[in-house]
């Protein structure tokens, strides 16, 4: 058997041609993978320790670390461009409705002034009698009943706005920084060669018949009655109640009766067609029975405000409208009625106590009331005033049997979606200001045309379902004999 080391003539022989293969092998020995073939373990874990560092390295540079999270900096950059381009998009969709609203706001207010100019020319170039009118307690736009009164009375080619009192907002001690909008008002009826004034003692004397519109707060309507009467007020216009009590507004009668002035209640829900329909049809049946449901558009949870802010009482604010009513049309008043019952059930009737904490005081009050009246004269007519009861207000006429024969509503289909349409637009304007606005400017329109017409006694006012002073008395001793009647049945807890 052949051996290499047997012939070592043979191998010598054999190493020339080696050569080539070998130098190659020896240059690659002499390399890094020579010395990774070769190195120790110690010195291979460490390089390789090395490479993972070096590729994590570079991993990471890619990358943006927050906590745990690892995020790609490719994609942490598309997001943000992408953020960037959305939030300029939402800023100049800001800044485009900015400017539509500032346009809006600017054409209202062009639209004001252009209301009060006209209404300022017609009344001064027209040919036909004018009656000048004083607004005693404007308050704020869109939220006071008196600047209501004074935006319809601008419209009515009739009448002559000489002056407008508001005792609050312009008085700067009481009032330092009134609000934008009342500012802007204010401006607006100064431009109009309106004078403005504070308090009704700054008015001239007046020389021309003069109605004066008492839309101040109840308890100050006293004071701004007896300021007006001494100025020779011929008219007034007083908002209901009128006073806090009885015996103040009796007080307030003699004083205009000694003085020879007609004095009338806002009682503008006696102008409602859908109340004179149910009235008229009631009146050709005999022995019928009435019922009058008044609802208003608050909701439950604002309920504590409403009663904060009307503290006479649901039967001294919102149902003395329903009782005036009674008074006027079917002479119902507390000392002819025979039966007084109350409808406990807790859908009709419901009593709640809220307290003011800012304040410190406990007030108790009706959400909702019902209650039938049957007089000495065997009328029969019922009420219910619901503060939360909706849009639409209604009457039902039943004969002697208490079968329906008609339902007379405040607004149909057609006109409820017209006024859910401007309470939608309109989210600042006062809800019964859109609700009633027919009424409101209807009453005012009877007014004035009997005053300027002469024809404004004791026997036309009843024709024009207009109440007077004396009715308005009968109006508040009603309201205070229902309170106590309702109070003596439904206590505290009781309903509600």
């Amino acid at each position: 058997e052949w051996k290499p080391s047997s012939h070592p003539t043979i191998l010598l022989s054999t190493l020339p041609m080696t050569i080539p293969f070998i130098l190659p092998i020896l240059a690659l020995l002499s390399t890094d993978v020579t010395a990774a073939l070769f190195e120790s373990k110690k010195k291979r874990k460490a390089r390789l320790a090395a490479e993972r560092a070096a590729i994590e390295a570079a991993r990471l540079s890619k990358l943006f670390v927050i906590g745990r999270l690892e995020l790609e900096r490719r994609w942490v950059y598309a997001g943000l461009s992408t953020l960037a381009v959305v939030l300029l998009a939402l800023f100049v969709q800001f800044q485009v409705k900015r400017v539509q609203l500032e346009e809006e706001e600017k054409k209202r207010r062009n639209n004001d002034k252009k209301i009060l100019w006209d209404a300022t020319k017609r009344n001064e170039n027209g040919k036909a009698k004018i009656l000048d009118v004083v607004v005693v307690g404007c308050g704020l736009p869109k939220a006071n009943i008196g600047w209501f009164h004074l935006m319809q009375l601008l419209q009515m080619p009739n009448v002559q706005i000489r002056a407008v009192v508001e005792p609050y907002y312009l008085d700067r001690e009481r009032c330092p920084h009134p609000p934008p909008s009342f500012v802007d008002f204010m401006g607006t009826l100064v431009d109009m060669d309106i004078p403005c004034y504070y308090h009704v003692g700054q008015l001239e004397p007046f020389r021309r018949p003069t109605l004066c519109i008492l839309s101040g707060r109840t308890s100050e309507n006293p004071k701004f009655f007896r300021e007006c009467l001494g100025l020779g007020a011929t008219h007034i216009y007083l908002e209901a109640p009128g006073a806090p009590t009885v015996s103040q507004l009796r007080e307030m009668k003699t004083l205009a009766d000694t003085r020879g002035v007609r004095v009338y209640m806002g009682y503008q829900t006696l102008a409602a067609k859908y109340v004179e329909n149910a009235v008229a049809l009631s009146r050709s049946i005999p022995n019928s029975h009435v019922f009058f449901c008044h609802n208003d558009t608050n909701q439950s949870a604002d309920l504590h405000k409403i009663f904060f802010r009307h503290p006479e009482g649901l039967l001294r604010s919102m149902a003395s409208y329903d009782l005036a009513i009674l008074v006027s049309q079917y002479k119902v008043t507390a000392n002819l009625i025979e039966k007084f019952k109350v409808n406990t059930n807790r859908l009709f009737s419901e009593r709640k106590t809220f307290r003011n904490n800012a304040q410190g005081k406990e007030l108790t009050d009706y959400s909702r009331v019902a209650f039938k009246i049957t007089t000495k004269k065997g009328q029969h007519v019922s009420v219910m005033a619901d503060r939360c009861g909706g849009l639409v207000s209604f009457a039902v006429v039943k004969n002697h049997k208490g079968e329906e024969i008609r339902r007379f509503e405040s607004h149909d289909q057609s006109e409820v979606s017209d006024v859910r349409r401007q309470i939608k637009e309109d989210k600042e304007m006062n809800r019964q200001f859109i609700v009633q606005a027919d009424d409101f400017l209807e009453l005012k329109r009877r007014i004035v045309t009997g005053i300027l017409s002469g024809k404004d006694d004791g026997r036309a006012l009843e024709l024009m379902n207009v109440v007077g002073i004396g009715e308005g008395i009968d109006v508040l001793i009603l309201a205070d004999y229902c309170t106590k009647e309702i109070d003596a049945v439904l206590k505290a807890g009781d309903c509600g």
